[in-house]
């Protein structure tokens, strides 16, 4: 039954959104093999440059790309974390042309542990890595 549910909330989606699921499964397989080995190529940008708001975004397309990257990171079988996403989410914007801003971050959790966390954001909202940003510092942005 819930096979059949996903199945069919599959078939509503636009044809924008399945080909935009159609290119992120291999970009994130290829996010996985490039951050597992060969970490000196990944790049997310040029680091603490500034990004203007731009109202003409269509933000239903970065919607689409936030739901897509999120559904890939649920199903995929290989590590999809918050730094793939983000990548994932670069090379999308980039694609369409859309401004972004990928933040690096780092908070002590209860164990007193450091950990990163990574999340892109298009005018001021999240595309991947939603979290509370008040409690990471912000080690460095990207665009």
């Amino acid at each position: 039954m819930r096979f059949l549910k996903k199945t069919r909330a599959f078939f509503r989606w636009s044809l924008r959104r399945k080909l935009l699921l159609a290119f992120t499964v291999p970009l994130s397989l290829y996010s996985f093999f490039l951050f597992r080995f060969f970490q000196s190529n990944a790049r997310f940008g040029e680091r603490n440059k500034p990004v203007d708001i731009d109202n003409n975004v269509d933000m239903q397309l970065v919607r689409d790309i936030s739901i897509v990257i999120k559904v890939v990171a649920k199903y995929s079988f290989w590590n999809n974390v918050c730094r793939h996403q983000a990548y994932q989410a670069k090379v999308l914007c980039r694609l369409y042309g859309i401004p972004y801003k990928i933040y690096v971050g780092f908070k002590k959790n209860e164990a007193g542990a450091i950990e990163g966390h990574a999340w892109t954001t298009v005018n001021g909202q999240f595309v991947t890595g939603f979290c509370v940003v008040e409690d990471y510092v912000v080690h460095s942005t990207f665009a």
